[in-house]
């Protein structure tokens, strides 16, 4: 449950309270806190804090962090690297990169004078995307103790898109203008004059401005679990095309046609929440 997860995380953060060292140094004389020039890498806490949470409802899943519709790139998918140009302020950066493909092909009757079910050609669907982020923030920080609070701000850029492609074993010919194919987005054999080739969707390109306010506890030397929120404004726009081959009724046609653009522009207190560890040195 989303409430469990956040539940565990607010713990992990207000447990500092209760532990700070006056000298900021460990029992073996490490120092706790980050300092000038040292680098940071963090990775997202959340998929952690939200096994526990499963623990206490039987593995159901049911378990996120989703605040609202611009979360930017702080999710559990990110790589968040950090160098302090000062003991007190620091430069973040945030890296996403996906890309997936797979490849189905189903078994459709061939075409003939006399349909054969057992006489079978292959039809292809290759679907690929990618999900591209990049953005930073600079940090300022203050506090004592193991709990450092900090704020500031940043921007970030995101591009997802993705394609899928057909091949068709059975072609559309003058013998037969309404082949067998395979229908993928019923997941049935149809006969039909007309069918997509290739649709391409650039799902999102967004642009994101916004500031961010938290908390970092240091638990171990150089070692920190931290949780933010943010403001932020986003523009983010999307469209793509689509290809189609059919029977006109003396020949095979391919035609390409865009699709409708949308454009979204919103601003959000919540644009993203995460819950993080970050190893400095």
């Amino acid at each position: 449950m989303k409430q469990l997860t956040i539940l565990i995380c607010a713990l992990f953060l207000s447990a500092g309270l209760f532990a700070q060292e006056v000298d900021m140094l460990s029992k073996r004389g490490e120092p706790i806190l980050p300092e000038q020039g040292e680098l940071a890498l963090g990775i997202d806490a959340m998929p952690i804090l939200g096994y526990f949470g499963d623990l206490f409802n039987g593995f159901n899943g049911g378990n996120t962090t989703n605040f609202g519709f611009i979360n930017g790139l702080y999710n559990a998918n990110n790589i968040y690297v950090k160098y302090y140009l000062e003991d007190k302020v620091a430069v973040r950066g945030v890296l996403r990169i996906g890309h997936e493909n797979w490849i189905d092909r189903e078994f459709v009757t061939q075409d003939q004078d006399i349909p054969d079910p057992l006489v079978q050609v292959t039809d292809v669907n290759t679907f690929n995307s990618t999900n591209i982020g990049i953005g930073g923030d600079y940090l300022m920080y203050r506090g004592k103790g193991r709990v450092q609070g900090y704020y500031g701000g940043g921007g970030f850029i995101n591009y997802n898109s993705w394609r899928d492609s057909y091949t068709y074993g059975n072609p559309i010919t003058t013998q037969f203008s309404s082949p067998y194919w395979w229908d993928f987005a019923t997941g049935a054999e149809v006969s039909s004059g007309e069918r997509i080739l290739e649709q391409y969707n650039n799902t999102s390109f967004g642009v994101t401005l916004r500031g961010v306010i938290g908390v970092e506890y240091f638990f171990a030397p150089k070692i920190s679990i931290g949780g933010e929120m943010g403001l932020g404004i986003a523009f983010m726009q999307d469209g793509g095309y689509q290809t189609v081959e059919r029977w006109t009724g003396t020949e095979v046609e391919v035609e390409t046609t865009e699709l409708p653009n949308d454009n979204f522009i919103g601003i959000d207190d919540f644009t993203s929440a995460s819950c993080f560890i970050m190893f400095h040195f």
